[in-house]
Parts: C-alpha cells; structure tokens; sequence
C-alpha cells in the first residue's frame, strides 16, 4: 500500500531575505522602514557569524574602485561611508574615524603610484586625500606623525575608520524588529521555486510563499539562488515564466584572508597603515588598529582551488608558516617588526565572482553583483552575489538601494 504524502504546511510573507549578515540586516532594516513585512532566515544559531565577523572591522573611504568597471562598489562604498558614520553617531556604535596612510616603500610608489592614486579616488568621489611627505610622517607636530613607518611617502586618507561590527549587527537588527521584522535563527533554506508571481520556499519541512526572495547569504548566495532557478526551470508550466540561462548568475569563488596578531611588542601605529594595493586582489597585508588600539595584519590573498564549491570544505585555520610572508610584507614599511612576535589569529573567506585560474573574461567581475528578475526571468527573486570588501561600508546604502527596486 503505497501512503499518500503528506502536504507541506504553506505560510506567505511578502518579503524574505535569506542570509542575516550585515548584509541581510541592512536590506530588512530598509525594506521593514519602507512599511514591508520582512522574514530573515538565518542558518546560523546568530547573527552574522561568517563574513560580516571574519574582517578588518574597517569603514573604507572609497579609494580603489573604477567607477566604469566597479559601478557597485564605487557607488555604495562611497555613499556607504557617510551614512555609516552617521548612523553610528546616531545610535552610540563604538566607532572611530582614525585615518589611514597608505605607504610608498621606493621611488617609483612614490613618484608614480600615488598621484595616481589620488586621481583616481576623485574619479570615485573621494576628494579628501593628499598626498604627504616621509618628513611630514616623522615630525611630531604633524597631524600624520607615525614615527614607526618607514616609506618614501603616502597618501593620507582621513575619512577611512574602524567600527564594532557586532554593536553594528546589533542595532540594525533592533531597527528592523522595531519596524515588524522578524528574525529566524537556526532556519535553513532547502530550496525554493518560482510559482506564478510568487517564489515558494522550502525551510524546515513547511513552505514559504513569498512575493519577494533577497538572497544575501554571503558565501551560500550562488548555491542557494543556483538551487531555486533549477527547481524553477524543472517545474515550468504554463505560468509564462521564461528562467533563463543559469549562466547570467554568476558563480562564486572563495579567497581566504588570514590574519595575525601582534605580540609582545609596543602597538606600532595609531591609525590604519597600508601598503599600496595588491594586483594579486587584495588590499595588500595592512596593519590595522581595533577599538582597543591593539594591531593586527592582514587579510593576505590565499586563492582557494576554483573546484571548491562548498565553504565549509575549506579549512579556516590560519597555517603559522604563512607568517614567513607577513614578515617579509610588514617589514618593508615596519622594519622594526621583530621575527617571531606575529602570532596566527583568525581568517575569513571572501565570495568572488572570478579566480586566477580561470580566463574567461566574460565572468572576470570585479564589482558587486545584483541579479534580478531581467537576469534569470523569476519573478521577485534578487540575487546579491561577491559581495566582499567593501561590503560593511556599503551595506547601508545596498540596503537603501534594495528598498528602492523593490515594491
């Protein structure tokens, strides 16, 4: 006898994001403003437990982006920024706008690589950089001293700073619970399927009708999105539901930053230290200061194999030999650094939607990623996709722009 099965208990919700990193926060935290009902689903047993705690803690000022290749980035980090630290003013979040030199170590850094720098970040918006001289760094009555750098000049930078990202957390999830959202902690997301104008959620045995999906998992956004667009296409009827190409989703790549710590050494420095930018992908092994003045190094670029598709296959255990090349990168501009006083702290893993290994220009994307409805044809499905650095500067104004495409 074969028994019937049972039918899965169906609930609506207008809006639910999937993910409740600093990402998905922000995005209920303007949508449950706009006056939506919004439903955050989170895996975890908390809050932003992977890449929104696994960072430098940094609110960036917005140097780095090509606004013709990185639209996203440019735009929303530098609008980010502004309203970060006024969101922190407003809601007593530890914060502090310290400022950050970002070091030439040759001739060349120094005559070529940042004035175009400084070209650069105004083509962006940031115009508050100037360009500043090895005396200026070691003359105590200069608002850049920092006796313990040594370089042939920097750019400073005073609109970069650090925030406590978990008191961030905190307060956008108070802000969108006082505006009727609701937080599921533990809830993980099975799979889904677009059903009319509606796309239908699987969460613990029942489903979620919902008019709006925001994926904003961080390193599960590709693999959660890729599930629901297969399902969606395998179940296409007469709906008039066009699922297009899976290829217009992006695929995520990982690349873990590892950090240390310093130790049994003086705290060097009283704001933010880079060295110029890395071509490898990253922002180079930087020192950065944390609300305690303690520093700490890193994140360095370690590419993880493009057939991983899993992050938690990937082990987060920061490897105590990779501190040979932290040395050899700190001491270029801290020579003073004393060999075996770097201690192996903790790493994250960036989502990226393009890796060394692979050629294809076509998925070479650097920037944020948005899919939406004109990408993959399923009605009130969003995608947000390689949303790394600069997310948690960005993160309230992608919230304020996922408030404005949503109805």
């Amino acid at each position: 006898m074969v028994r019937p099965t049972t039918p899965l208990r169906q609930h609506h919700i207008q809006t639910a994001i999937i993910g409740a990193g600093v990402i998905g926060l922000a995005v209920g935290r303007a949508l449950s403003k706009k006056g939506h009902e919004v439903l955050l689903l989170e895996q975890a047993t908390s809050i932003g437990s992977e890449t929104s705690s696994r960072n430098s803690e940094v609110i960036h000022a917005g140097i780095y982006y090509d606004r013709k290749v990185m639209p996203y980035k440019s735009k929303f980090c530098v609008e980010g920024k502004q309203l970060l630290y006024q969101y922190c003013t407003e809601r007593d979040i530890p914060f502090k706008q310290c400022g950050k030199l970002l070091v030439a170590t040759d001739a060349d850094q120094r005559d070529n690589g940042l004035p175009k720098l400084v070209e650069h970040a105004k083509g962006n918006g940031v115009h508050d950089l100037r360009i500043v001289s090895n005396e200026d760094i070691n003359d105590p009555y200069s608002d850049v001293y920092e006796p313990n750098i040594a370089c042939t000049g920097a750019v400073y930078s005073p609109s970069t700073g650090i925030i406590d990202s978990h008191s961030l957390l905190q307060s956008m999830l108070a802000d969108a619970e006082e505006h009727g959202a609701t937080l599921a902690l533990n809830c993980r997301v099975e799979g889904g399927r677009s059903a009319g104008s509606n796309v239908i959620l699987t969460v613990d045995q029942e489903e979620i009708v919902c008019d709006n999906v925001i994926v904003c998992c961080g390193l599960h956004s590709h693999k959660i999105a890729s599930d629901i667009l297969l399902q969606s296409r395998n179940e296409q009827t007469s709906d008039n539901i066009h699922i297009k190409n899976e290829a217009r989703i992006p695929r995520q790549y990982y690349a873990k930053g590892n950090y240390f710590n310093l130790q049994n050494q003086k705290q060097p420095f009283s704001r933010l230290v880079y060295p110029l930018p890395d071509p490898r992908g990253g922002l180079g092994v930087h020192a950065t200061i944390d609300l305690s003045g303690s520093t700490k190094f890193g994140p360095d670029v370690e590419w993880i194999d493009a057939s991983v598709t899993n992050p938690y296959d990937i082990d987060m255990n920061v490897a105590p030999n990779r501190a040979k090349s932290f040395y050899a990168a700190i001491q270029k501009y801290w020579p003073d650094l004393k060999d075996g006083n770097l201690v192996a702290d903790y790493s994250g893993l960036r989502p990226k939607l393009w890796h060394p290994s692979r050629t294809n220009t076509e998925t070479d994307l650097k920037d944020f990623f948005i899919a939406s409805p004109m990408h993959h044809g399923v009605p009130g499905l969003h995608v947000l996709l390689g949303i790394e650095s600069p997310g948690l500067t960005s993160s309230l104004a992608i919230g304020n722009y996922m408030a404005e495409i949503i109805v």
